[in-house]
């Protein structure tokens, strides 16, 4: 208690800001949400045209974490260092990028920039509608003007602009999980042309969680120094050819299990599309004498702590790799008499293609490639920003975006979608539904007279939708879960952001 007592203590003295929770009172005034954003674009100014470097030190406990910028007109590229582990992203010629950890590249779609209902109420205020409203001027200092954001049932976020400079202080944001996060920006300063903060502070309602990121460096830098292009992938596994590569692998009505082998120890993981990382359980991760940094808490269906690790040793059947970059949780599932102690997600779909044969149960890894696979398929665009394949698909005529998830034994509507078909009736409860964090929440299962992904349709699809809010984000409206994806045969393309699906002949 006094160590959350203590970092609360220093964000307020940092940014001025008071951190009770007692409730506001305001000033009226008369100016309207699209009035407040446009005086603060005029406070912000425009960095001059050039090329620039910008070194940053961001603080989360005993966690150093270092961030290097170089931007040049559209272009940029920003790599992040924690001791050894290094990631990056950037955007050159209009395309974005990202390269995580293990060096695997990957294209970004940019879908965050329309799917996310803060940032496409944001991008439109001028909308006249109760969705963004501006609440008064704080009586309490410093005295800043509140701009209210509410694009969904569930959504809250509360924009403070200081009522003399309009430069913006403060972000309270709260979304599905229910927990508020506060983004502080101070120590405004004025540098070719742009005002800035030099510091932004985070906090949530977790104490591990509470940054600082303070600006050390920005100057100037010729052109030839921002090399924002993307860079050479590296592949998780090396292979000798292009013929696919069979991994061992059992399928199960819980899932697909894969045995890999971490430092001379067979494991048990599930093959799992929706994780966007690969993960093992962290009390398994000690006992094998792997280091593990920056642990801070996660928040998903309940709260759980996520830490960052390295397995030197990694196999999957007979691919090899080392030093592979991995997430630590607390994680076990039992399937059968089985033990599951992690998720094989993220880096393993991302450099390759991942066949996923339903039809005669076989799984089998390939170099990436441009080529269609042999046989009739369906080709469906994927997005991979979150190292996750996002898919449109339409339940209904109503169209949403999902997650392809083998993780998933039932598909799953978030509620925020599913409340645009106002069922006549409710569906009754089938049972208490969990996940990564263990807590349990209840569910209905209703079936959907049709679905339709791309040029595939069906007939009956069920689909469970859970009580609360807990099992549900802002990018997304659901899983697609194996109820439905058992039926066919998938190859994964994440390289080239490519889903094929076969319909197996009867």
């Amino acid at each position: 208690m006094l160590i959350r007592v203590l970092l609360t203590v220093m964000i307020a003295a940092v940014f001025g800001f008071s951190t009770a929770r007692a409730a506001q009172t305001y000033l009226p005034t008369t100016l309207t949400p699209a009035q407040v954003f446009a005086k603060a674009a005029a406070a912000q100014g425009h960095l001059k045209a050039g090329s620039y470097h910008r070194v940053y030190q961001k603080t989360r406990g005993s966690t150093v974490i270092s961030i290097d910028l170089y931007e040049s007109g559209d272009d940029y590229v920003e790599t992040d260092r924690e001791g050894d582990y290094r990631w990056s992203e950037g955007s050159y010629g209009g395309k974005q990028w990202r390269q995580d950890e293990n060096g695997v590249v990957t294209h970004v779609s940019g879908f965050t920039e329309t799917a996310d209902p803060f940032i496409a109420a944001l991008a439109h205020p001028q909308t006249n509608d109760s969705s963004m409203r501006v609440l008064g001027i704080t009586t309490t200092q410093p005295t800043c003007v509140v701009v209210q954001v509410t694009p969904q049932d569930g959504l809250l976020q509360q924009r403070y602009y200081d009522a003399k400079t309009f430069l913006l202080r403060r972000v309270v944001t709260s979304d599905y999980q229910g927990e508020p996060w506060t983004r502080d920006y101070g120590d405004y300063r004025t540098q070719y042309g742009l005002t800035f903060p030099q510091t932004i502070g985070y906090q949530d309602e977790h104490p591990e969680n509470t940054s600082v990121t303070r600006l050390t460096k920005f100057e100037t830098v010729a052109p030839a120094s921002v090399h924002a292009a993307p860079p050479q992938t590296r592949p998780l596994f090396t292979f000798s050819g292009t013929a696919p590569v069979a991994v061992p692998a059992q399928f199960t009505s819980q899932g697909i299990i894969v045995r890999v082998t971490i430092e001379g120890r067979g494991l048990d993981f599930k093959l799992d599309s929706g994780a966007s990382d690969i993960v093992l359980d962290a009390e398994v991760a000690r006992q094998l004498g792997l280091t593990i940094s920056d642990v801070h808490k996660g928040s998903f269906s309940g709260d759980y702590s996520a830490g960052r690790s390295r397995a030197p040793d990694f196999s999957v059947g007979s691919l090899h790799a080392q030093n592979v970059a991995i997430t630590t949780i607390p994680f076990s599932q039992m399937i059968g008499p089985t033990k599951v102690v992690g998720l094989l997600g993220g880096d393993f779909f991302a450099s390759e293609r991942v066949a996923v044969i339903f039809q005669n149960e076989t799984l089998a890894v390939s170099p990436a490639s441009n080529e269609a696979p042999p046989g009739t398929w369906s080709k469906q665009s994927i997005a991979v920003d979150d190292f996750v394949p996002r898919l449109h698909a339409k339940f209904n005529a109503i169209d949403g975006a999902f997650i392809v998830d083998l993780g998933a034994d039932f598909t799953l509507l978030y509620p925020h979608f599913f409340r645009q078909f106002k069922p006549t009736s409710q569906a009754d409860v089938m049972g208490k539904m969990r996940g990564i964090a263990g807590k349990g929440v209840d569910y209905r299962r209703y079936t959907f007279s049709r679905l339709d992904l791309g040029d595939l349709s069906f007939a009956d699809v069920g689909a469970d939708v859970t009580t609360g809010t807990k099992f549900e984000d802002l990018d997304f409206d659901g899983l697609l879960g194996r109820n439905i994806l058992d039926h066919f045969n998938l190859v994964f393309d994440y390289p080239d952001g490519e889903l094929y699906i076969q319909n197996p002949a009867p």
